[in-house]
Parts: C-alpha cells; structure tokens; sequence
C-alpha cells in the first residue's frame, strides 16, 4: 500500500492522466503492483490507432462523398479533396484513445506517447495529408513500447512516414549526379541513437584535450546514406482521380523507380502510407561500407532489408545509445535533471539489446519516484539533493490531458474527437504535431535566470512564453466556465460550392451537444454546496492534481469562492480552475 500523494506523483509520471477511483485503487493494492501488471499487460491490436484514425476518416468521407453524389470531379475545387485523410483525423482517433482511457494499457499509452516525442515523425510536413499513416506510425510506438528498441527503430526506419519525413523515401545509390539522401542517416545518428558526443555512463561528455568528442563526422553521414537506399512505398494508393493517371488502374500496383510515373506521384499522398517500405535491389548500394572509425561494418553484396537490420541493431548497441536513450525517456517521464547515477542505472536496463520494458520499470522505480524504490536502492535514496527534488514542467497536451482524465471528460455520442485546433493554436503542442525533428523543445533548452545559473536544463520551458501561459490560463477559464471545452462535428458541410473538410467548420464544432465534452463533476459539486467542505474538497483535488497537500493556491481558492459558497457547481469549477493554473500543477516534482 502506498499513500496517495505518493500514488498521485507516481501516477503523474506513469500515466497521461488519472481519477480519483484509480488513485485510490493503485494506493490500495500498492504501486509496485500495478506497475507489473501495466508492463506484463500485451498491447491491443496492431493497428489501434490506424483503424481508429481509418474508421473515423471514412465517416467523414462517405458524407463529402454523399453530398457530392458520389461524383469525385465535384470535390476538387482549387485542388482541396476533403476526401484525403488529413491530419485532423489521426489527432481525433489519439484523443479518443487517451480519453476513453483503457486502464489495461494507459502505462503502454504514456510511453508511446513519450517516444513520439523523441523518434519523431509530424503533420508539420507533407505528412498532414495522411493521418491514416501517421495513425500506423504512432501503432509502432505503442506496439513496441515494452519491447526491444533494435525492433522498434527498425520498423520506424522502414516505416513510410519515417521515409517521407526525413526523405529516405525514393533514396537511391550514387550513380553519376545522383548522391543517396542523407538526411535519415544523419537523424538516426544524432537523435535516434548515439547522439552528437561521445559519453560515460553516467551521461556526462567524454574528453580529449579538454574538448568534447565528436561521435561521427561528415563522411560516416555520407557511408551511413548508402545503408538506406534503394527504399521505395510498397505500393500506389490514389485516393482520387487526377489529371494524370488513372487511379483504377494505379491502385496496388508496386512503386518503381524506373515506372513512368513521375516522382512526385512516388510520395504522401499518391502512395501505400501504411505498409512497410521495401528494397529495390537494383537501386540499393550493394558495396561494403565502414564507418564510425570501424566500429560499423557492413559486407558487400547483403540485401538491402538485411543491411538496414545489422546497421540499426549495431547503432543500438553503441554503449552511447543506452545512455542516450536513457536519459531522454527519463526526462520525457520524470525529471528534466536527472543525476548520473540515475543515468548509469536506466542505461544499464536498456543494455545492449534496447530492453524497453525493464528501461521503463527502471525509470519509474528510480529511488526518487517512491518509497518501494528507496526500500530496493536505499544507497541511491540517501544521495539526496537536487535530485530528490527534481522536478518538470508538464508539457501543454499532458496537461490537458490529465485534467480530462482526472475529471472523467465524457459526452452522449462517445466520439471523443478533438482535433486540437484551438490547442495547437494556443499551446503550440499536440502528439505528432512538432515543428521539427528536434521535437517542441530540444533537451538541453533553458531559460535564462534561475535555472541557467544553477546549470539545470528545462526542456519544456521552449513552448513557454509570455503568450502561451497566459493562453494556458484561458484556455482553463474557456473549458470550465465558457462552455469551451473541445467537442465535435459529424456532419460535413459545403461553403462557396467546395465540400470542405468538417474540422474546418468552426460553427459545426460546436453545434453537436451529444459530442460536446464535459468534465464530471457532480459529485464534488453535490459536497461543494456545503462551505463546511470547501477546504476538504481542495485538499482532495489539489491531491489529485498536484500530489501536494496544503497548497499555496488554497487561501486564494477560498476567498474567491466566498461570495457564492453554495453555488456547488461554481465552487468546483473554481477549484479546478485555480489548482489547474498554479505553479504546483503545471510543474511536477519527482
């Protein structure tokens, strides 16, 4: 059994959000337990959230579809097919995962969502216009999020997404003018593995001279580039008739790079997005390659899918690559400033193999997360100092989304379908949706001030600003008091002749009360009608929230609620507001 402020922080770090009933259960039956049964638990169907993102999109289709006739030609005014899978779709199909919360898989639910961030593909590319592929993407990152990285990072490399982000899609082998891409070369070495520099096991930077040592240089880009060529889409998928080609006919034919097809048909949106990508052996640099001061071998004459596996299981096994790793998914879950020893020890659970499930039980059992953990590293507990009281800033969507979580968001139709539009806006934050391949803030960012002078990095704090925290605070009062909170449209609509895609709508956004989100709060607004149990009711939600008793808000919460006590509904909405806005909320401690 553990206490529930301990429950409550742990919960914080494991989980995209949680109520009181699950705070109270894993308390109850001990968190050491619920942990083991969250990793032992296997991950729901292979195309979880592709079939979600699918099913949602041909909703929609089939409307724009209806209303135009069923005759294509009508849908492609101005170049704009309301019937592409845009990005909007996968966004959904994530949120209504995230809310309908499966209490089966939400640890699996955390760590997808925490690679996203670091093995990062985004819609802010070519890549918004097939939220189906993005959907299969983001099922790789919960499929392997308890299992082996060598097999995750392969599948991510082969992945269509992955190839049309980083542009190894269509890479070919030199040939006179022609050089292979080396975009994901360089990507995979420096944020998918070993990194920029050389580094010890605690995570610090290894020296030659007083100065940092390099991992790789230009010329191990260049030799890693050849590994990934030859790499096409399996297949042509038109989703509609063009000007050029025949879509019937086109339709599961295999992609060539030698076909008639020009290449700009051989990408999103023209190609299988789902399927992995395959190997034309004529395309494919068949020479031996050497690279990384020979720690990188690779013989002549090995099949290109071949190849890629022993270059992908050979970078995993890099020792930078678990110290690496480690320290990102721990800054992704828990602390911003994690100690070396806390480092060795994550590192030493990935091991050579890339080892996820025990990565994550070391993360989250590091002495610093509860009391179970300190009793099994009492050594490492007694450090003390800065690292017991690390902390985090939350990033915007975790935020919202432990608040809809902590208060059972739910409307009539179950189609929880936000497109986080409005979020986006504001916040500047959405799974999938960074600005580039270096996420929303790079590991290392601080601030200046405080931090920058006690040498401590606040990822984070990148996507802070004078505009988005005071957006924060109003995107808070729009969801709690001004009837704001994200809902959804069902039905398409059509605007100067052109069916538009539905998300664009903004009045249909909000003309559906059966999809209209709503937080329940009914039974603490039953107890708030009574002041005699305003503070307990603060002390509960703070709790929750914040895993912190007595908060500093709390004066403040009872003297704005003074005027209309027994207004139930208005003192929680207040509560919420207030605790949700404060420092102790939006900044975890571990």
């Amino acid at each position: 059994m553990n206490s529930l402020l301990e429950t409550s922080r742990f919960l914080m770090q494991a989980t995209l959000g949680y109520d009181q009933a699950l705070l109270q259960q894993v308390s109850s039956g001990g968190i050491s337990n619920w942990l083991s049964t969250q990793l032992n638990a296997p991950a729901l169907a292979n195309d979880h959230y592709q079939s979600l993102t699918n099913s949602i999109w041909q909703d929609f289709r089939s409307q724009c579809l209806a209303k135009a006739a069923n005759d294509e030609s009508k849908l492609n005014g101005d170049n704009n097919n309301p019937c592409l899978p845009y990005k909007w779709y996968f966004r959904m199909a994530w949120w209504q995962r995230c809310i309908e919360n499966n209490s089966s898989d939400i640890l699996r639910r955390r760590v997808a969502q925490a690679l996203s961030e670091i093995l990062v593909v985004s819609d802010n590319s070519a890549l918004e216009l097939d939220a189906v592929g993005l959907g299969s993407y983001y099922d790789l990152l919960y499929k392997h999020a308890f299992g082996s990285y060598k097999d995750l990072l392969f599948d991510v490399s082969m992945h269509p997404c992955m190839g049309v982000y980083l542009t190894h899609m269509n890479n070919r082998k030199k040939e006179a003018n022609i050089h292979p891409d080396e975009n994901y070369a360089r990507e995979i070495l420096q944020l998918f593995t070993i990194g920029l520099f050389e580094l010890n096991p605690d995570g610090s930077r290894k020296q030659l001279a007083g100065k940092d040592i390099p991992t790789y240089d230009n010329d191990d880009i260049k030799e890693l580039a050849r590994v990934f060529t030859g790499i096409k889409a399996a297949n042509y998928e038109y989703e509609w008739t063009t000007p050029f080609w025949d879509k019937a006919a086109l339709n599961g034919t295999s992609v060539s790079f030698v076909d008639s097809v020009s290449k700009s048909y051989k990408t999103v949106p023209y190609v299988n997005m789902v399927d992995p990508m395959e190997v034309d052996e004529a395309f494919h640099d068949r020479g031996a390659k050497s690279l990384l001061n020979g720690y990188l071998q690779l013989p002549a004459n090995v099949n290109g899918a071949v190849e890629i596996r022993s270059a992908v299981d050979k970078l995993v096994e890099h020792p930078n690559t678990r110290v690496f790793v480690a320290k990102k998914l721990i800054q992704q879950l828990v602390t911003s400033n994690p100690s070396g020893a806390y480092i060795q020890h994550v590192a030493n659970a990935f091991g050579s193999d890339g080892d996820l499930k025990a990565t994550v039980e070391a993360v989250l059992t590091y002495p610093l997360t509860n009391t179970v953990a300190a009793q099994r590293f009492p050594s490492a507990y007694s450090q003390g100092g800065k690292e017991v009281q690390a902390q985090k800033l939350k990033s915007p969507s975790l935020r919202l989304s432990q608040i809809l979580l902590a208060f059972s968001a739910d409307n009539t139709s179950k189609k929880y379908w936000m497109t986080a539009e409005d979020t986006m806006f504001s916040l500047r934050h959405n799974p999938l949706s960074s600005p580039t391949v270096f996420n929303f803030y790079k590991p290392d960012y601080v601030p200046h001030g405080a931090l920058d002078q006690l040498d401590l990095v606040a990822p984070e704090f990148e996507l802070h600003d004078s505009a988005t925290s005071i957006a924060y605070v109003n995107v808070l009062y729009d969801w709690l008091f001004g009837g704001a909170l994200a809902s959804v449209s069902t039905e398409v609509s059509r605007e100067n002749n052109i069916f538009n895609i539905p998300e664009l709508d903004e009045v249909k956004l909000f003309d559906k009360l059966d999809n209209r989100l709503n937080l329940d709060l009914a039974a603490y607004a039953a107890r708030a009608n009574s002041p005699a149990n305003h503070d307990a009711l603060i002390e509960e939600v703070g709790v929750l929230l914040t895993a912190k008793n007595n908060l500093p808000v709390k004066p403040h919460i009872l003297n704005a609620i003074s005027t209309y006590q027994t207004n139930g509904e208005w003192v929680m909405q207040t509560i919420v507001f207030m605790i949700a806005a404060s420092p102790e909320f939006t900044v975890m401690e571990a």
